[in-house]
């Protein structure tokens, strides 16, 4: 079932091949998703467009801003709901921002749109 979300998402993943696969699971839901490979790049996006409304983030990046720095950057900036992925569990990382949603990779379209709000949990569905 396709939902009409009108919501921007910006997507920061590194590996092009999750990146776009990503990509094309939201927009298939109707999300219109920007996409970057690094955080900077990412960085650069949320402070130039105001349109975006949820960041989705892997966490391991290259570029020197990891996606808990950018979750951090982010919630300085602006009140927005953000994703953080990582295939290492969320427990691994010495300190992870408040308020904010961890994916475990690797992900299905279910757990993905359960993450950035287009589906119930599959355990409440």
């Amino acid at each position: 079932m396709t939902f009409t979300q009108n919501k921007t998402i910006l997507l920061a993943e590194n590996d092009r091949s999750a990146r776009e696969v990503t990509a094309l699971v939201l927009e298939a839901e109707g999300y219109r998703v920007i996409t970057t490979d690094n955080g900077t790049s990412a960085l650069r996006v949320l402070q130039n467009d105001a349109t975006v409304e949820l960041l989705l983030s892997d966490i391991n990046m290259p570029g020197g801003i990891d996606g808990i720095e950018l979750a951090q950057r982010a919630q300085m900036n602006r009140q927005i709901p953000i994703v953080l992925t990582s295939a290492d569990p969320r427990s691994s990382f010495a300190w992870f921002p408040d308020n904010v949603t961890f994916l475990p990779k690797p992900y299905d379209r279910r757990a993905l749109l359960a993450a950035v709000g287009g589906l119930p949990q599959p355990s409440e569905a």
